[in-house]
């Protein structure tokens, strides 16, 4: 109803005395007397004061929107102008969606705004980063902007005046003016009268005094800014109208009133305000209203106004900035002849010290010959060991002091091995993102396989407590949770709780271990001729074979009779070095937790601490969360530094847990591992091998840099050679790869015949196919050991100490390669092919209507058109029937949604789907909604289908494919739980 009330009071205006029509709006207000020149008393009370104040700001307002005119038939405009006009307002606030603009606008009696009609003429789209693009305001446009839009609310208005200050700030000195209005139709040309009658001119005269007498009280800064305002308008007008008419037919002489009654004219009164402090911000405009004033008299005059203004206002500023210029100019010559001095007199001395010290300098080397020492073969040396993580030039753990914060009660605490347990807040979820055949998630296997059908994720967000402040924190979440909500977003019985800083979704917490800090032996060139590969296979394969015998013999693993005769031999490697390492009471009972949950998770099992598949999982989460992590090579970064801080904390925890779990399970469990296994839990479980008589020990420095090393060469031939017999080469016959097939059977051969001899294939395709087969898990390696030994990375040697071409390896350990047991496993062919793929989401169309048309006769069991809701599986691309009775299905005894299901087998009970919006899955409880890739032309989702055409957007498409790679979507449902705060559940079990 404003609009109309508006019309109403134009209709009057157009009808009335303009005198008699103000003093309506007068007494309306209440403000007649205060007007009228009764003087207000010294006794006035300041809320009366500031109530009149107030009225006043108000009538002001009041008299702005009456001479608004963008109404069709109010004057000559369109409806388009009018539309144009809300389109230029609304994004004089802020950049706006179109959505937006959309449910701000009006809608006429056909529900629509107009907006296509008009956006393109005074705005430009700008997408955004992910699709997401906003409407900006044309350059050209903001001469349209009215401050004092009688649309906008009070906030808007303040928003609106802020954000185009700094816009014309940066762009133009443009200050904010009163926009030029159209012309009023004939029927209601006589408002603009009242800009020029007595009453008008008498309110603003007092209005302005009372500023220029500086009287506080009397005034506020928005009732002289909407004066002023009003004032522009005024001039705006009469501009107008001489401009298009001769001087004697243009009866508005706002000007010339303005100007009478000698020491209360509104152009002195302008002058004196323009000189207070306390109305600075309107200063620009008080001078722009000065220079109008002159203008509309030179156009009275019928003389130019360029010449008369430039005359008043512009010469004198354009001399004052001549002289500041010419004084800066002054200034800086004075420097720089004062800077040329002080230069003079520093050569001087110099030259002086020289002469004075001339045998000093003819002593002095050459800069060249200066650096030639660092160059040198030892320091060269030196380089090179510090960035070799294992063997005999190992490079020394820096001794790093690491001081953290408990994010519960803000002490600091230094991590140390027999200090109080200091944990990192970590959620262990089980996982088919490395997975190489989806479908197939049966029980857990004891060792990965290498199709990685289901894994182990461990991941952290990063954030540090102390044990005890976590333990009392869980106590007090599990007394006083809140039922209505808090069993929506964490299952407390299965350990889940909400980080207490970022909120994210946690389940276990990981005990934070410092490294050692280690200088490496410097013998250990000289032990290394003596630990050869040859020896270290024999003395530890007579060390398994007695593991073997005892386990067979006694049903459980001793340390008497292991070695028969091997154990001297051992024996020899113990005089390497042993160390014992111990940690606190409270790290140690962290170990368990830790190592109980994901145990528990990774095998959908009991907890069992007791379990010889404990330290497994341990070792298992350790390798399949750093696969995962290495994502940087598909994102072509480095591989040391571009990790995330809180990746690179959790990886680090995660490595030390791994290592750190042989001390809290069973010695003989750990040496049945490790005759077992190939792989991470080789490194992590060979320092049980040095049990001696009941103790635990591990393996000095020395013998840690050799196991490593050795256990990390063999692995890797094992793994090239997994590279060439699952690579697919050419058939014989073709012209152009029959050499090529025959450099890869020559290869064959070579292994096979346990010759050595392997030829060079640094420039071939097959070593090429091997290189990209191998790199995957040589960065993984790196990784692993980084975090393993605290090494610190190298810029351009070898960290993994690697060989230039990795085919020498064979040639290095011929002997091993005649082992009957290699020849034997050779035949074996796997079904996965190297290098594994690296998952992503499925590739989908660009149109989102070849989507409809794909999912319109989806379901054969459900007849019924409204029933139907087709969905997505955005991980393996199966197309289901979400929310529907129709496809119900059985899942541990429970009916559940096709969603529910297939994300149990296809997921690992997470899961990404697409509908009209991305629904995210954790459980058969627990899900959420995701803003879909899809964008219509204006970049933004239409999760209800309006109709507009919608277009896949890449770069949304790329974050929702690292949402999943990078194991978040649990974290996500979480947050949008936490935020959307429902108090009953969703039946998420039915999707």
């Amino acid at each position: 109803m404003y609009d109309k009330d508006i019309i109403m009071l134009q209709i009057a205006a157009s009808k009335m005395d303009p005198n008699h029509f103000l003093m309506l709006i007068l007494l309306r207000f209440e403000l007649f007397d205060y007007f009228n020149g009764n003087s207000v008393s010294k006794d006035q009370l300041q809320d009366e004061l500031t109530q009149w104040n107030r009225l006043t700001e108000e009538m002001l307002f009041l008299l702005i929107a009456i001479f608004e005119r963008y109404v069709p038939g109010i004057s000559h405009v369109t409806k388009e102008d009018v539309t144009m006009r809300e389109v230029i307002h609304l994004l004089c606030i802020e950049p706006m969606a179109h959505s937006t603009l959309v449910k701000s606008l009006p809608e006429n009696e056909n529900h629509e705004t107009g907006l296509e009609a008009v956006i393109a003429k005074v705005a430009t789209f700008k997408p955004g980063v992910s699709g997401h693009g906003l409407y900006e305001v044309k350059k050209e446009r903001l001469m349209d902007f009215n401050p004092f839009f009688y649309h906008y609310s009070r906030s808007q208005r303040s928003k609106a005046e802020e954000s185009q200050k700094k816009r014309r700030a940066q762009e133009s000195n443009d200050k904010l003016r009163p926009p030029v209005p159209p012309a009023f139709s004939p029927s209601f040309s006589r408002i603009v009268q009242l800009l020029c009658c007595d009453v008008f001119i008498h309110i603003l005269r007092r209005i302005l005094q009372r500023a220029a007498e500086d009287r506080s009280t009397h005034w506020t800064e928005a009732m002289i800014q909407r004066a002023l305002h009003l004032i522009g308008q005024a001039l705006v007008e009469e501009k107008t109208q001489l401009e298009s008419g001769s001087v004697e037919d243009v009866t508005f002489d706002f000007s010339l009133k303005v100007g009478s009654e000698h020491g209360k004219s509104l152009f002195l009164l302008l002058s004196k305000i323009k000189a207070l402090p306390s109305l600075e911000a309107q200063k620009d405009l008080v001078k722009w209203l000065l220079q109008m004033f002159e203008i509309v008299k030179c156009i009275r005059e019928k003389s130019s106004p360029t010449v008369s203004v430039s005359m008043d206002t512009t010469k004198p500023e354009e001399s004052s900035q001549d002289k500041e210029k010419a004084e800066r100019k002054r200034k800086a010559e004075a420097a720089k002849l004062h800077r040329q001095k002080i230069m003079a007199q520093m050569s001087a001395m110099q030259k002086n010290f020289i002469e004075s010290n001339k045998m000093l300098y003819d002593n002095m080397p050459e800069t060249g010959t200066q650096e030639e020492p660092v160059t040198s073969s030892e320091s060269a040396m030196e380089q090179r060991e510090l960035c070799i993580t294992f063997g005999p030039l190992r490079g020394p753990t820096p001794a790093e002091r690491e001081v953290l914060t408990c994010i519960l009660c803000q002490e600091e605490q230094e991590v140390l091995p027999l200090a109080p347990a200091m944990v990192l807040t970590a959620c262990v979820q089980r996982s088919t993102v490395l997975t190489q055949c989806r479908g197939r998630i049966g029980t857990y296997p004891l060792f990965i396989p290498p199709d990685l059908a289901v894994g182990t994720h461990t991941g952290s967000c990063g954030h540090v407590m102390h044990a005890t402040c976590w333990q009392y924190f869980e106590a007090v979440q599990n007394t006083t949770r809140n039922r209505l909500h808090a069993e929506l977003i964490v299952d407390l019985e299965n350990g889940e709780y909400l980080c207490p800083l970022c909120k994210s979704l946690c389940n276990t917490v990981i005990p934070l271990i410092p490294l050692e800090p280690l200088t490496f032996n410097e013998n250990a060139e000289i032990i290394g001729q003596h630990l050869t590969l040859p020896r270290w296979i024999q003395v530890l394969a007579a060390r398994i074979k007695g593991l073997k015998s005892v386990m067979q013999d006694n049903g459980s693993s001793g340390t008497t009779g292991l070695f028969g005769d091997g154990q001297p031999d051992f024996r020899s490697i113990l005089a390497y070095g042993v160390q014992e390492r111990k940690f606190s009471d409270g790290i140690a009972e962290m170990l368990v937790v830790c190592a109980t949950t994901v145990h528990r998770v990774g095998l959908k099992t009991a907890p069992n601490e007791l379990c010889p598949r404990v330290p497994l999982m341990a070792w298992n989460t350790c390798a399949f969360t750093i696969q995962a992590i290495n994502i940087l090579q598909e994102e072509d970064k480095p591989l040391f530094g571009s990790l995330q801080n809180r990746q690179t904390a959790g990886l680090k925890a995660i490595v030390q847990f791994a290592a750190s779990q042989r001390l809290k399970s069973s010695q003989g469990v750990i040496q049945r591992h490790f005759a077992d296994m190939m792989g991470v839990g080789l490194v992590l479980s060979i320092p049980s091998l040095y049990q001696e008589e009941g103790i635990d020990l591990q393996p000095s420095a020395v013998s840690s840099a050799f196991n490593n090393m050795y256990i990390f060469h063999l692995v890797t031939m094992a793994h090239i050679l997994q590279v060439l017999l699952t690579s697919t080469f050419p058939a014989a016959g073709d012209a152009e790869e029959t050499e090529e097939a025959r450099l890869a059977a020559e290869l064959y051969t070579t292994v096979l015949q346990h010759t050595g001899l392997v030829p060079d294939l640094s420039g071939g395709s097959v070593a090429q196919r091997v290189k990209a087969g191998i790199e995957p898990f040589l960065r993984s390696a790196a990784l692993f050991f980084n975090c393993l030994t605290g090494v610190h990375p190298p810029e351009e040697c070898s960290y993994l100490a690697l060989p230039f071409n990795v085919f020498q390896l064979f040639q290095d350990y011929r002997r091993w390669c005649g082992s009957p047991s290699i020849t034997k496993a050779l035949p074996g062919k796997t079904q996965t092919i190297y290098p594994r793929r690296r998952n992503r989401l499925i590739d989908l169309p660009e149109d989102y209507s070849s989507l409809l048309n794909k999912a319109s006769h989806f379901c054969p069991k459900s007849t019924v058109d409204e029933r139907k809701h087709p969905t997505l599986c955005l991980v393996c691309g199966a197309m289901l029937c979400s929310q529907s009775s129709c496809c119900l299905s059985q899942l541990d005894g429970e009916d559940v949604g096709a969603c529910t299901a297939h994300a149990a087998t296809c997921g690992a009970g997470v899961g990404m789907f697409l509908e009209c919006e991305i629904v995210l899955m954790a459980s058969k409880t627990r899900g959420s909604t995701y803003p879909a890739p899809y964008l219509d032309d204006y970049g933004e989702t239409d999760p209800h289908l309006r109709g507009n055409p919608l277009h896949l957007c890449p770069e949304r498409y790329r974050k929702l494919n690292q949402l999943w790679q990078q194991h978040c979507i649990l974290e996500e449902i979480a947050r949008s739980l936490e935020v959307v705060n429902v108090m009953f559940a969703f039946e998420w079990q039915l999707v």
